[in-house]
């Protein structure tokens, strides 16, 4: 059935079959695609480009036991610190002792992580991590390098297709179990049905859904929001980890300024110059990713300033310019020279913890229906993730879910029996059969920066009940005349992703008791 109100008849859109459908185009989904059996036929659609991904923007790198000095339990203790008593050891376990394997694959379909001038893969350190276990590449391009190789790789297997500027609107399912799901392919302005076997969401995270943010515009929570409108669990949504340099400068966009930079010996001083990190941690700069954020944002209330500095301007010029081109690059743009000026920063929404349940293959609690990547919540993170293990677990559980799918999809009959489906236009003047009145005319762009500040405000770094039970009443109250309107524009089912992903982050929140000591 179809759960969203998009109008749709059968005569006069077309149907497409596949064996796996994977929705999304990051590092995840090109892993599933590079995993799937190549007796299969396999679809991979995208919201915006192949090359429009948080995947492509991550700069620190893949976190991984590569040196004979590091352990892997080590990795999996940090790993489990870091979530804060809340990661599934099991998941852990098995993540961290696939790390190597995943990456020997990268190298061999062609990545070139960054090496000494011995040839020795150079590695570095981040925030939570007691050893330097993490592969870069191009400096700090490394999101932009695997995806490369990945890309050039999915290419060259003749069973992989793939539809870009794609948008999934809702999944096909029939009692129990997901058939594919109905998409809006810009390049034929049409509605698709697309058929799979087995449904694979690999679309990213939300995190366009705060003021603050170093996620793309295509970050909309659209795969959670259509698993949970199917009825598939998801868990852990109130988990949203806030990165804490993010570049501030007033009226541009935020830039991530890599976890990186801190690993590298860079500092964080208020605006008098006064290094704080130490009054409120032993680790300073190098502790976990919320609590570098809690302490920014209580530094800053202390200083009643807009932000914090990153001070690097004790390195060496010329390696931090080798070492860091693209964060330099940017900085260059607003006149910040970062060997020679403190960067402005503050905290940003960054990833997403919680999302569709997953086991340790990657299926989801629907038959038929796997998630991988920031889209999943597969027990890795607990209520904080650990630097640089996001990309580890895409391509671990990346490799999982294309080969178990693809298995799975094998298994299922060519004998397609098409379920008719049909979802007219409502009538009545937009009335829909609840009664709900709809406004004639919505202002869906200032409906859009009204929920992204409201919950950058309530759900951010720091929250309480008061505040976010309040937020909840408003973001339901809107919903009550978004939700059951029938838009036929990308703008309008990303509002309704946004404001479903939204209440369930709230609801989170308001129903874990810890939150108030975990803000994350």
């Amino acid at each position: 059935m179809l759960r969203y109100l998009v109008p749709f008849h059968p005569k006069r859109h077309p149907h497409f079959f596949t064996d796996v459908l994977i929705i999304g185009g990051g590092l995840a989904g090109l892993r599933v695609a590079l995993a799937a059996d190549s007796a299969c036929q396999v679809l991979l659609i995208c919201k915006n480009g192949l090359e429009n991904s948080n995947s492509i923007l991550a700069q620190g790198g893949i976190a991984a036991v590569w040196d004979e000095n590091d352990s892997l339990q080590e990795h999996i203790d940090d790993t489990l610190t870091a979530g804060g008593k809340l990661c599934d050891r099991r998941i852990v376990e098995h993540v961290v002792r696939r790390g190597p394997d995943e990456v020997r694959k990268l190298i061999e379909i062609g990545t070139q992580f960054d090496r000494n001038s011995d040839g020795i893969i150079r590695l570095g350190r981040e925030g939570g991590h007691r050893s330097s276990r993490i592969l870069h590449a191009n400096g700090d391009a490394t999101g932009k390098e695997l995806i490369r190789a990945l890309i050039a790789a999915v290419r060259t297997r003749p069973n992989i297709r793939i539809w870009e500027q794609t948008f999934a609107l809702d999944l096909l399912t029939v009692q129990d179990r997901c058939k594919g799901a109905i998409v809006y392919w810009k390049k034929h302005s049409e509605k698709e049905l697309i058929w799979a076997k087995q449904t694979i969401l690999a679309s990213g995270g939300l995190g366009q859904l705060y003021r603050e943010t170093t996620n793309p515009e295509v970050a909309t929570g659209d795969g959670i929001a259509m698993a949970y409108r199917a009825g598939a669990a998801v868990r852990d949504m109130e988990f949203i980890q806030f990165h804490p340099t993010v570049l501030y400068i007033a009226g541009s966009s935020r830039s991530l300024i890599s976890e990186a930079v801190r690993g590298e010996g860079a500092i964080l001083v208020d605006r008098k110059g006064y290094r704080f990190m130490p009054d409120y941690d032993e680790r300073a700069e190098l502790a976990p990713r919320d609590v570098v954020s809690r302490s920014i944002v209580q530094q800053m209330e202390k200083t009643k300033s807009s932000n914090v500095f990153l001070d690097l301007t004790s390195k060496n010029a010329d390696y931090l310019y080798a070492r860091f081109p693209g964060i330099a690059a940017v900085c260059r743009q607003f006149g910040i020279d970062i060997a020679k000026d403190r960067i402005p920063v503050r905290p940003g929404a960054h990833y997403s913890m919680g999302g569709i349940t997953t086991d340790i293959g990657g299926r989801s609690s629907m038959h038929n229906l796997w998630a991988v990547g920031e889209v999943s919540s597969t027990g890795l993170h607990g209520a904080n993730r650990l630097a640089s293990n996001s990309l580890l677990e895409a391509l671990v559980f990346g490799e999982s879910a294309g080969r178990l799918a693809s298995e799975a999809a094998k298994q299922v009959s060519d004998d397609y029996t098409v379920i008719p489906i049909e979802n007219t236009v409502l009538q009545g003047g937009g009335e829909s059969s609840s009664a709900v009145l709809h406004p004639a005319f919505l202002d869906l762009f200032d409906l859009r920066n009204a929920l992204k500040s409201l919950l950058w405000r309530t759900a951010g770094v720091v929250r309480n009940t008061e505040d976010m039970s309040s937020a909840l009443g408003d973001i339901e109250r809107w919903s009550s005349y978004v939700l059951s309107r029938q838009f036929d524009t990308l703008e309008g089912w990303e509002l309704q992703n946004m404001l479903t992903a939204a209440a369930l982050i709230l609801k989170g929140a308001l129903n874990r008791e810890t939150f108030c000591l975990r803000s994350v």
